[in-house]
């Protein structure tokens, strides 16, 4: 549930960097801004959402291009993919920045085999109409339009 006492707005941070990061515990996934243009860095746990329940860490949004869900983990995937999920169905009842929302996990080791990691992927495809991408490097720098990938 989200924190009553904090709106979305009180846990946005706007920001036009050419290099947007969010980082963790040592962790960190950096979205590509070539253009300078308006990115908003929503904190949501411990922010948006003070509560023990499930959620992610971030969201990251490209306003009417993409919202990206970020969670930096440390090896335990198949949670991180609950926690996107639980913080997916609590932005849902907010009103997003962009219609199409996606998801990043960035981890220190996936303990997945990759024929397992597609499945998951897939489930949450189907399921919750979710691209999900699986970062297990922490190197990697992301451009929005890799996941604007939702039909």
């Amino acid at each position: 549930m989200p924190n009553p006492s904090a709106t979305t707005e009180d846990c946005v941070e706007p920001v036009t960097h050419s290099k947007v990061k969010v980082e963790e515990n040592g962790r960190k996934a950096v979205f590509l801004n070539p253009d300078n243009l308006l990115v908003k860095k929503v904190t949501v746990d411990g922010c948006l959402s003070k509560d023990a329940g499930l959620k992610a860490d971030y969201i990251v949004s490209k306003p009417g291009v993409v919202d990206v869900i970020v969670e930096l983990k440390g090896q335990d995937v198949p949670h991180a993919k609950d926690q996107i999920i639980a913080t997916l169905l609590m932005w849902r009842t907010h009103p997003p920045f962009s219609s199409k929302i996606a998801a990043l996990i960035v981890c220190s080791r996936s303990p997945l085999s990759s024929s397992e990691l597609q499945i998951m992927k897939a489930k949450v495809l189907i399921r919750y109409r979710l691209w999900l991408e699986v970062d297990e490097s922490g190197k990697k720098e992301y451009q929005f339009s890799t996941f604007e990938q939702i039909p």
